[in-house]
């Protein structure tokens, strides 16, 4: 029996930069970092050919009997049956996954759960685990089968783990660099540092798409937005270096200010008020996650007034989320 374990992400900028045309055309740049928020699958052979899963992220079950006739139009826009699709095991399994993280959060959910199912089966089949190729993919299973349009820093944020520097190129070319941080640096971020859910879900995947037919009717405009987020990511990453705290803050908002001004779609009236709130109370910068819409949000604080803001924020119908940061990404154990 195997337990596969993958960590969520936060980013912190060029989100955007690692969508097709753009990354192709001019090359993307994103900076993230996972958090201690993970998907868990458990997997043990059968003695016979059948496939039972038990879902505590989906609240289902699925039995597959002949993964030969699983056809596409039965996959339909269930990410579960995509992965079995994809894979089509050849073996039988019992598998039980469990998901931490908050319903479409902008954490990247959907690609840890695809990269550790994934790297499980593939584990299960004695099949080399290869970070970049598990990586590849559970983003064919969202971008080809299920046509949930995005951009690849969160399958490669899932497996690599810790904070990352990710380059693309286009396509599979991508380059995975970890920012060496100090563990005291890395501890001092933790706590100045506020995770909150919104209890407003996003669907990444519309808004991505619109950032597409944006891109194409309005390349110059968009593509000087673009441009923009990748330089603020790495000034990002100079901040990181520097440990300069309050130049990251200041960074966070700019990101989010940019993609709002490409977009306007990432921003809610209930994120803009509970922004309002945060920077009002002692809060330095800080931006939506992930593509935004609803989801999650962080900002930087003022360290002395940390819990005023969250008893305010609890007062608000969100959760606030501790976290803290992970060094590793994908780990397989046999159990």
């Amino acid at each position: 029996m195997y337990l596969s374990k993958i960590p969520v992400r936060i980013a912190f900028g060029g989100g955007g930069t690692d969508v097709e045309p753009y990354c192709s055309e001019y090359g993307g740049y994103v900076i993230n970092a996972t958090i201690n928020i993970f998907f868990r699958a458990m997997l043990n052979k059968r003695k016979d050919d059948a496939i039972n899963l038990f879902s505590n992220d989906t609240f289902t079950a699925y039995r597959f009997k002949k993964i030969e006739n699983l056809t596409l139009p039965e996959v339909n826009s269930d990410i579960i049956k995509a992965i079995i699709y994809l894979l089509k095991p050849q073996i039988g399994m019992d598998i039980y996954l469990h998901g931490e993280a908050p319903k479409e959060a902008g954490l990247g959910a959907s690609a840890s759960l695809c990269t550790c199912l994934i790297s499980g089966i593939l584990k299960l089949h004695d099949e080399e685990l290869d970070k970049s190729k598990i990586a590849e993919k559970a983003f064919q299973v969202e971008d080809e089968i299920l046509q949930n349009k995005g951009g690849r820093q969160d399958q490669y944020a899932a497996v690599y783990g810790g904070f990352n520097e990710i380059k693309f190129h286009g396509n599979s070319n991508v380059n995975v660099k970890t920012i060496d941080l100090s563990d005291s640096f890395k501890k001092y971020l933790e706590e100045r540092i506020i995770l909150y859910y919104t209890a407003e879900p996003h669907t990444s995947g519309n808004l991505v798409s619109a950032q597409i037919n944006s891109y194409l009717k309005n390349k110059t405009h968009s593509k000087n937005a673009l441009d923009t987020l990748k330089h603020i990511a790495l000034q990002m990453k100079d901040a990181l270096k520097s440990e300069n705290i309050e130049r990251l803050a200041t960074l966070l908002t700019e990101d989010w200010t940019e993609k709002t001004k490409f977009n306007p779609l990432i921003t809610t009236d209930t994120m803009k008020q509970t922004h309002k709130t945060v920077m009002k109370n002692g809060g330095i910068g800080g931006r939506v996650c992930g593509a935004g819409g609803g989801g999650c949000m962080f900002w930087i604080v003022e360290q002395s007034k940390k819990e005023s803001i969250i008893s305010q924020l609890n007062s608000h119908k969100g959760t606030v989320l501790n976290f803290l940061f992970t060094q590793k990404g994908l780990q397989i154990s046999n159990i």
